[in-house]
């Protein structure tokens, strides 16, 4: 199952769990259709996602849930940004688990989370605050802190002020690798997804994923695919 498959994150979510050959069925659950078809995936709509009471039986069965529903903090208050970042994350969670308590839920987070909830940056606070519900919520739930993410699967981002950091990000790429700061800096949105398959399939022995973790265990599972 995949929310916030419309975004940049959540649709490398998609593409490798449609490419892998021991997933049955991938369930997006959004606002407004998909333009990606696939014999696999089946697309759930749905409004209120502080209520899923309504579309409860399109969620039973789901054996892994990966979040990738999320927004920047800018020019948002900080009730519209909990109310995005924690509220709407929970309410799933919560509906998820009285269905499935054995569910592996993956969350994107991001670099910097505040897992302590007493930092100075609120938004660490809130992702921090999120990502503590969900690990205790779920004996299998995992959050990832990637850092600058970048795009697969010919995917563009959305939002003009991340294409800009991709186009000069990109260049210093071969360099970041060079100096081997790459894994501890960028990802990939198939890395993203390479990982959260690697989670529902064999679990992990923290977490909370940084991103050189993150870089860690996609190779990984690229070797041993």
């Amino acid at each position: 199952m995949v929310f916030g498959g419309s975004g940049l994150i959540g649709d490398g979510f998609l593409q490798e769990s449609l490419q892998a050959p021991d997933v049955t069925e991938v369930v997006a659950v959004g606002r407004a259709p998909l333009s990606l078809t696939h014999p696999r995936l089946r697309q759930v709509l749905h409004a209120d996602f502080l209520d899923f009471t309504a579309i409860t039986e399109e969620l039973r069965g789901a054996d892994a849930c990966f979040w990738g529903l999320g927004v920047s903090s800018a020019g948002l208050s900080p009730q519209e940004y909990e109310r995005i970042t924690y509220d709407f994350t929970t309410a799933a969670a919560r509906t998820l688990a009285a269905l499935n308590p054995a569910l592996t839920f993956v969350y994107v987070s991001g670099g910097g989370t505040d897992s302590s909830e007493k930092g100075r940056s609120r938004w660490a606070r809130v992702k921090g605050r999120t990502e503590n519900e969900l690990i205790a919520t779920f004996p299998n739930g995992y959050a990832l802190r990637p850092g600058f993410v970048r795009p697969s699967h010919d995917r563009r981002s959305k939002t003009t002020a991340y294409r800009w950091a991709n186009t000069l990000v990109t260049p210093l790429a071969p360099l970041l690798r060079l100096l081997r700061l790459s894994p501890a800096l960028m990802t990939s949105t198939a890395q993203l997804g390479h990982v959260a398959l690697h989670l529902a399939r064999h679990g992990y022995a923290r977490r909370v994923l940084e991103n050189r973790d993150i870089v860690s265990v996609a190779t990984q599972a690229a070797n041993h695919a």
